[in-house]
């Protein structure tokens, strides 16, 4: 055996600014690998599963612990993760142990303070068992739950992580994280026909056979129309469509006619099938599939620019069926997963097993899943939300970015604070594959790294089976106020016009992005408005709860009587938010049954699914939304879209208002007469002359983007410049202060950059903590912005070295939105 020490370089799920080295015991060095999970003690008691990145023999200026165990057998990490995972830690001024802890599911991830709660549902043997294991499983009866330091203890062990992997992989038992949100697979019966019945003539003689059970062939002939698109039909479904009993049904199954599956089913309710349906591309849809090819010749990225409704989502089915051919995985990446089930259901349909979903609304024991299927390939297509691009591919050839300009591929909070379309492109490069942008609104950056030939363009500018764009028109409210009616919700127009679409038996939806009942509550007497305790901002009254609610930090308050302030019982209930519009457009139609889609109405595991379906079942008239409805819907019977009101995007504070603006009331504007007949778009504004609306009636981008982009250069904002946003959270105002104008000041001393602030961000504080900001502007290149991040490390260093300034905390936002 070889004396020489053998030593790796871990990561640990930690914002720690480096990674750590350990030794690898004699009898363990064989069988360590890079991107394996190893158990290591960090600190005095507590030990975490860390990620092994590099394997040496360089000895460490320190006497190194060494490695506990190992946790995996094979490693769950690719080194092209490990790769991106550093890129993204320099670029976004994050750690590499925070994307770490952003990248690999709970379940993944251990440490010594790890719950472990005993499965109630186990009812398998423990003969497998050793006899420390069985100890383990003892203990967790009697406890219910338990942690690793009480295991370590209970045994008198340090090494216990070994010994709770048989215990986990038969089911015995979970981490407290993944068990929370029990999970349990979810199966249905389906039913298909018997394979030798597949044979036409042999069909034909069923028939002749079942002459005397007329019903048994009542039911075959329900099955076959059910069953065009796919082989299997969920029974429940084939009954009820059917009108067949339970008692027909069994005659078919005992003749062996049918045949009964029990399926696993995806969380979105359906068991799908590869369907085998061919897509017919129209001849523009052909073409700009054809340029797209033509461009990946010279071009990593190429953005598909095409009109709401142009068919855009053909071309990629077309395109990820190309790559599955070459043997590559696809990610396709939806801004927001829980709203697009049509595009999920659609697409599961035409690829079947081989696609797999990934987002937050799975329970962290279902992420683990998803996670290793990647790894193993099993799952060629995933479609995913921002988190996506996490996941372990191995043969990455196609990414996909729909909606490309969605300001949800932004990650907020918590670091590493990344864009999923700029950080996928560079995870592309990383496997050397395609990435195709797609947006009926291309964001200002993506058109500006087209016009500098870095990305491909191809344009797509019909909607497809040659339907028109909706007519928009504008509804002027300021005008009804002039003429001293009282203030309205809704103009008669708009009501007429929603009167006609149900008269023709068409859907109506109402887009209006502020959810909650009212705005706030204020006093008539003393003009005292309700605020949260905790934020600089309103409480928003929810007439559902009944309560006063803060969207920031969740703070609520009963409704009062009388006025907290003068003691006065006149409170008035102010503005108008989706709950109202939902109670007041029922009051006017009360033969229309009214929907809501927003955040409080798809609380719910599976709310979002019903609501839409409801909607395209016409079990909905009329959609109630905030931006929801902007997203990946695609209905048949929409004759109208209404705009409730347009200045509250116009006029929110931000350099890029107005392309947002733009952007959701053409993506709202486009859910309407995607099929059969024209639509009709209603916007009711205050401000009609202003040019951002006008281009949304004339469906002219080029308006919006010529005076955008001349306002940037002017002013100097992306994407002519590139930007970091330092914010201050201090519970201290005087201290917020004070570290803001110390940061804004040292940045200005490195005549680097263009600094803005300090300054107090519109709701100034949230949670407790006073948030003040610095923005630093720098020119476009890549040399000048590495530069640049790298001083403002050595500044945020030199805070923590300050007894003044060292408990600020400072978050970094490279590129915000």
């Amino acid at each position: 055996m070889s004396s020489v020490v053998t030593y790796c370089d871990v990561l640990l799920p930690l914002a720690l600014p480096q990674r750590y080295s350990y030794a690898i015991p004699f009898d363990l060095v064989e069988f360590v690998r890079i991107g394996q999970r190893v158990i290591v003690q960090f600190g005095k008691n507590k030990y975490y599963s860390a990620i092994v990145c590099d394997i040496h023999h360089r000895k460490p200026a320190f006497d190194a612990k060494l490695i506990d165990s190992i946790a995996d057998e094979f490693p769950i990490v690719t080194t092209t993760q490990l790769q991106f995972w550093k890129w993204m830690s320099d670029y976004y001024m994050s750690t590499e142990g925070e994307v770490m802890s952003a990248a690999l599911p709970e379940g993944l991830k251990l440490n010594s303070e790890t719950k472990i709660v005993f499965n109630e549902q186990y009812n398998g043997d423990y003969d497998s068992l050793s006899g420390d294991e069985f100890l383990i499983v003892q203990m967790l009866k009697a406890q219910r739950e338990i942690t690793i330091t009480q295991i370590q203890k209970a045994l008198a062990k340090k090494h216990v992580y070994r010994l709770l992997k048989p215990i986990f992989n038969l089911g015995i038992a979970f981490t407290a994280e993944e068990f929370v949100p029990k999970y349990k697979t979810k199966t249905e019966n389906y039913i298909r026909l018997a394979t030798v019945y597949e044979d036409s003539k042999k069909l034909e003689d069923l028939f002749g056979e079942l002459n005397r059970a007329p019903k048994q062939c009542d039911l075959l002939l329900s099955f076959l129309q059910i069953s065009k698109q796919t082989r299997f039909v969920r029974r429940a479904e084939l009954l009820a469509k059917s009108g067949a009993s339970a008692t027909i049904l069994n005659g078919l199954l005992e003749k062996k006619v049918f045949e009964q599956v029990r399926v696993e089913v995806s969380r979105l309710g359906t068991f799908y099938e590869d369907s085998g349906v061919e897509i017919n591309l129209s001849e523009a849809q052909q073409t700009a599939m054809n340029v797209i090819e033509q461009q990946f010749d010279s071009k990593q990225t190429v953005l598909l620019h095409g009109v709401t409704g142009s068919g855009k989502t053909e071309i990629y089915i077309q395109l990820i069926k190309k790559q599955l051919e070459a043997g590559k995985q696809i990610l396709y990446l939806l801004p927001e997963i829980a709203l697009t089930a049509q595009i999920i259901n659609r697409l599961k349909n035409y690829f079947g097993s081989v696609l797999g979903v990934y987002h937050s609304k799975f329970n962290l024991h279902e992420r683990v899943e998803i996670w290793h299927k990647v790894l193993s390939g099993e799952y060629k297509i995933i479609v995913a939300a921002r988190s996506g691009i996490f996941l372990p591919f191995q043969q990455l050839g196609l990414l996909i970015v729909d909606e490309e300009h969605d300001s949800s591929y932004k990650q907020a909070d918590p670091s590493p604070r990344y864009h999923a379309r700029d950080a996928g492109i560079v995870l592309a490069n990383l496997h050397q594959a395609k990435v195709l942008l797609g947006s009926a609104t291309p964001s200002l950056e993506t058109l500006y790294n087209c016009e500098k030939q870095k990305f491909g363009l191809v344009r797509l500018e019909e909607r497809f089976a040659a339907m028109e764009m909706p007519e928009v028109k504008l509804e002027n409210m300021k005008f009804i106020l002039k003429k001293g009616e009282t203030p309205k919700v809704f103009s008669d127009y708009l009501l007429n016009e929603i009167q006609a679409q149900l008269n023709e038996k068409k859907q109506v939806i109402l887009f209006h992005n502020r959810r909650g009942f009212s705005s706030y509550q204020m006093c008539k007497t003393c003009q005292h408005i309700y605020k949260c305790k905790y934020c600089d901002v309103s409480l928003t009254y929810h007439k559902f709860q009944h309560k006063l609610v803060c969207h920031y930090c969740g703070y609520q308050e009963k409704i009062e009587q009388h006025c907290v302030a003068c003691g006065a019982p006149d409170l008035d209930i102010i503005g108008n938010g989706t709950e109202k519009i939902e109670e007041e457009i029922a009051a006017q139609f009360p033969k229309a049954k009214v929907g809501r889609l927003d955040l409080d109405s798809v609380r719910g595991k599976h709310a979002h699914e019903l609501i839409i379906s409801s909607f395209e079942n016409h079990e909905i008239d009329i959609l109630v939304g905030t931006q929801m409805v902007s997203k990946g819907l695609d209905f048949d019977d929409v004759g109208l879209v209404g705009v409730i009101q347009a200045d509250m995007l116009l006029n929110y504070p931000g350099f890029r208002s107005h392309e947002k603006a733009f952007q959701l009331l053409t993506q709202v504007s486009g859910r309407a007469g995607r099929k059969n007949k024209r639509g009709k778009v209603i916007i009711q504004t205050n401000s009609p002359d202003n040019y951002v609306l006008h281009a949304v009636v004339a469906h002219d981008f080029n308006a919006v983007k010529a005076m955008e982009m001349q306002n940037r250069q002017q002013f100097h904002y992306p994407p002519f410049c590139r930007m970091i946003q330092l914010r201050v959270q201090e519970k201290n105002v005087i201290k917020a202060d004070k570290a803001v104008l110390y940061l804004a000041n040292a940045i200005r001393k490195l005549n680097q950059s263009e600094v803005l602030g300090p300054s107090a961000p519109l709701v100034s504080k949230v949670n407790n903590y006073y948030l003040r900001d610095v923005m630093v502007k720098t020119n476009g290149k890549t040399k000048d912005l590495s530069s640049l991040k790298i001083a403002i490390r050595g500044i945020l260093d030199d805070m923590k070295s300050n007894a003044e300034l060292k408990s600020i905390r400072v978050l970094v936002d490279v590129d915000p939105a």
